[in-house]
């Protein structure tokens, strides 16, 4: 058989329904040569696409004997790729029916860069997928500095699984994901996989949100309240970034860039501070006190970790932290604030039902 030129790796565990509605939005692309790699990490059951009821040459289903976990599963597909550009998909996201066909004309029009990226959405939760037709106008190209540049913790218009990657390249260059933390969950290896991208020299962003996040119940940005092992990750991703880094390619910007990884693992954490709390329906002055109060303690912790790391203790450091500072308590308040009166209006409309 010929190459396909795109694998699409695809990690899933025991989520039929989605899963299902993942296959069909990648089998509904105007662009038709790929081969599909599923990576079923759910032991207790063998996974056929009978049981999901469709039917395609295009996909292969892996059943492995063991657990492998997250960033496990992630590595497998990549090892298993036949295509010439290979990029990961997770059971619960989605394509926009064009995605492909546009990508293989970007890469085809820009010579075929070692990777491709493009935006993305976010579906709230409970929406159902609507496939919209996308039209892009804009296309940047950048080398490895450039794009370390470019992305930033405030304008994160693109994630690692949405990359399209020269298979070669990433085995070769980027190497594989990497567990930061004991947990299952591949905390922040997204993010230093972003940071390793930038060592294959030459980058294409096509600026449409080709590709789809889904929100719902179940999805990491809704269930995970793992505050340890949150900062594990973070301080580990700080780390092994500093030492990726360090690349005579990319060192010139190491302060900045760094004190970027810095800036995604204090807002990451931010949010999920306030998350735990309002999960836990806590919205008054103790809950906002000890989400602050945690918050402000990593962030002197990150901040002795930079410096600590090579990253310049100067006036330009304490300024950006004391901004990042004063956005994440915002960032705190304000979902406390937003989930006390979403509680405040259920609660009330119960009273009203049952008066």
């Amino acid at each position: 058989m010929s190459q396909p030129f795109y694998t699409i790796g695809i990690t899933t565990y025991n989520r039929h329904d989605l899963l299902r509605e993942t296959l069909n939005s990648v089998l509904s692309q105007s662009f038709a040569d790929f081969e599909i790699i599923v990576g079923n990490d759910y032991q207790a059951e063998v996974l056929t696409c009978e049981i999901l009821g469709i039917s395609d040459p295009r996909i292969r289903i892996v059943n492995y004997p063991r657990n492998l976990r997250e960033v496990g599963n992630m590595n497998a597909l990549q090892e298993m790729a036949a295509g010439r550009y290979f990029t990961w998909l997770f059971d619960d996201d989605l394509y926009e029916p064009d995605f492909l066909q546009t990508s293989h004309n970007v890469l085809e029009k820009t010579d075929f860069p070692p990777a491709l990226f493009s935006s993305f959405r976010m579906m709230k939760v409970g929406e159902e997928f609507q496939p919209r037709k996308i039209s892009y106008s804009t296309t940047l190209e950048f080398t490895g500095r450039e794009f370390l540049h470019w992305y930033s913790a405030d304008r994160p218009q693109i994630a690692a699984t949405c990359g399209l990657f020269d298979t070669i390249a990433l085995r070769s260059i980027v190497g594989r994901y990497e567990e930061l933390s004991p947990s299952a969950v591949g905390l922040y290896s997204e993010f230093l996989l972003l940071v390793k991208c930038a060592l294959l020299g030459r980058i294409v962003y096509i600026d449409a949100p080709y590709y789809v996040f889904r929100r719902h119940a179940e999805s990491y940005s809704e269930s995970n309240l793992d505050l340890e092992n949150h900062l594990v990750a973070g301080r580990e991703l700080i780390r092994r970034s500093a030492e990726v880094l360090r690349h005579p390619a990319i060192a010139a910007d190491y302060s900045d860039s760094l004190m970027k990884i810095c800036c995604i693992h204090i807002i990451t954490f931010a949010y999920k501070s306030a998350r735990i709390e309002y999960a836990q329906k806590k919205f008054g002055a103790g809950a906002a006190y000890r989400a602050l109060s945690r918050h402000w303690q990593e962030v002197l912790h990150t901040r002795d970790l930079f410096i600590y790391q090579g990253g310049e203790n100067n006036f330009r450091t304490r300024l950006a932290l004391l901004k990042l500072n004063l956005f994440c308590n915002y960032i705190i308040i304000r979902l406390l604030a937003h989930h006390f009166f979403k509680s405040f209006k259920y609660t009330w409309r119960i009273f009203l039902k049952h008066k």
